[in-house]
């Protein structure tokens, strides 16, 4: 069977991904729980209000450090050139019989969800930062500051809802990347034909 598998993630790569995931997760649940007095109750979770922001700013530096390797790590195939677009990404998520141009280690929606979490990280990283330490910055800018990071959050966690349901239900065999490291010849050959894995 193994003739059959693909390398598609080292362990280095699969540990950032997994750590970065992770963090997330948890900055999502506090985040929610410090919004408002409403969803307080989320902050018992993580002990009270003054541990679950303890825990918030410290994964933050997590998941902006993990954010930039990943983004680093894998900008070679961010920027390599590939025949799809987004918009036949989007026609082969939506139609599984639509056949449109090969695409290479990632495809056009990969890439471009690459760049946005990359783009997304640093904004919320830059201000949770300034949140953080509030006298490092005017009050006028501190409260841009809390305006960004909130607006800037919906749209994150819509895409990582997206990107988490492609990566498991949405593209089956996929999720095996993310626990094996390897994907079968057949997965490659239907959602990346143009990328040339290594055999396992």
């Amino acid at each position: 069977m193994s003739h059959h598998l693909i390398k598609r993630l080292s362990s280095g790569e699969r540990f950032f991904h997994w750590i970065n995931m992770l963090s997330f997760i948890i900055l999502a649940l506090t985040g929610t729980g410090l919004y408002a007095r409403s969803t307080y109750w989320l902050t018992f979770i993580f002990g009270g209000v003054d541990q679950t922001r303890f825990i918030h700013h410290w994964v933050g530096l997590v998941f902006i450090a993990t954010t930039v390797i990943i983004f680093f790590m894998w900008l070679k195939d961010f920027t390599a050139p590939g025949e799809d677009n987004i918009v036949t990404t989007i026609k082969g998520y939506l139609d599984k019989n639509f056949e449109g141009p090969p695409a290479g280690k990632f495809n056009a929606g990969q890439k471009l969800f690459g760049y946005f979490a990359f783009l997304f990280g640093l904004v919320m990283g830059v201000t949770g930062l300034a949140m953080w330490f509030p006298f490092a910055v005017g009050r006028g800018l501190q409260q841009w500051m809390y305006f960004l990071h909130n607006f800037v959050f919906i749209f994150f966690i819509l895409f990582m809802i997206v990107h988490i349901y492609l990566g498991t239900f949405g593209v089956p065999g996929t999720w095996r990347a993310m626990t094996k490291g390897t994907v079968t010849k057949a997965w490659a050959k239907k959602n990346h034909a143009a990328w040339d894995g290594e055999d396992v």
